[in-house]
């Protein structure tokens, strides 16, 4: 099925409030969706797949075995590293869109786990290794909408994370992924990404499996002290700037909690903005 074709039948389905057990055969059209998931139609792509999988995931539309080929997909070659590295291109449609398939996916396996261990560790991978990859950090794109690759990925660490395969050493990595998008040096974010980061970083360390080094380690690597090397002083400014609002975002979507490890948690957020 062409593009064109597909939006078509999707928008025929969304106008009619067809529910998908009035469709025929929605798995297979869900494989369309996904052949055109990275489409720099923004209506195709944001409005129509993206709402129709995670309207039909939660829903429960598609068995525990299809959701399975779904996330497979997904995290392939060809959809999470499709085009990897490149920067101004369409491939990052592709990218940024697959990876938010995750959090729904993880959402109905939380309600009714059916992935293995084995699967979590897969995602883990994956995923760190997308954000360690992702060169494209483009928020709104003029005429094809929303690319937001930082976001789409903390959204899908933030499900991840609330996995009980999830433990120390991967909640650890999960942090030091993200730091990566946090220092970000090419653009100054202004498409709420310290936002969404900041709800990830929130839900990691809610889980109180981190070690007070793990985080006070953490924190100070933010420090874009230590990554000036080579960079020009706008990057450098970028950095600091991306680093900074970020910290002050996190102590404001910590500033009320109490439990463990908050209350350390803001003090080293403080000692941290202090150094700026």
């Amino acid at each position: 099925m062409d593009a064109l074709a597909l939006k078509q039948k999707l928008q025929h389905i969304q106008s009619a409030n067809l529910s998908a057990h009035e469709v025929k055969h929605p798995y297979d059209l869900a494989l369309h969706m996904m052949h055109h998931i990275g489409s720099p139609d923004p209506v195709l792509r944001d409005e129509l797949i993206y709402v129709t999988f995670a309207t039909w995931i939660g829903q429960g539309v598609f068995s525990e075995e299809q959701l399975s080929q779904v996330l497979q997909m997904a995290l392939d070659d060809q959809h999470l590293f499709h085009g990897i590295g490149e920067q101004g291109t369409d491939s990052v449609f592709t990218r940024t869109f697959s990876v938010l398939l995750l959090p729904p996916i993880l959402s109905v396996d939380r309600q009714r786990p059916f992935l293995k261990k084995e699967d979590i560790e897969v995602i883990y991978h994956r995923l760190t290794t997308y954000l360690e990859c992702e060169k494209d950090v483009r928020g709104y794109v003029d005429d094809k909408g929303w690319a937001h690759a930082p976001a789409h990925a903390a959204d899908a660490v933030e499900d991840l994370a609330q996995s009980p395969y999830m433990e120390c050493a991967a909640l650890r990595e999960l942090l030091h992924a993200l730091t990566v998008k946090i220092t970000e040096s090419s653009v100054v974010y202004m498409h709420d990404e310290d936002q969404t980061i900041a709800h990830a970083v929130v839900t990691i360390l809610g889980r109180n499996l981190l070690e007070q080094n793990d985080i006070s380690s953490w924190i100070d690597s933010l420090n874009p002290n230590d990554k000036k090397e080579g960079k020009s002083l706008l990057d450098i400014s970028q950095m600091s700037l991306n680093v900074r609002v970020f910290l002050q975002t996190l102590y404001l979507a910590i500033r009320t909690e109490e439990a463990e490890p908050f209350p350390a948690v803001r003090s080293l957020i403080l000692q941290a903005l202090e150094k700026k």
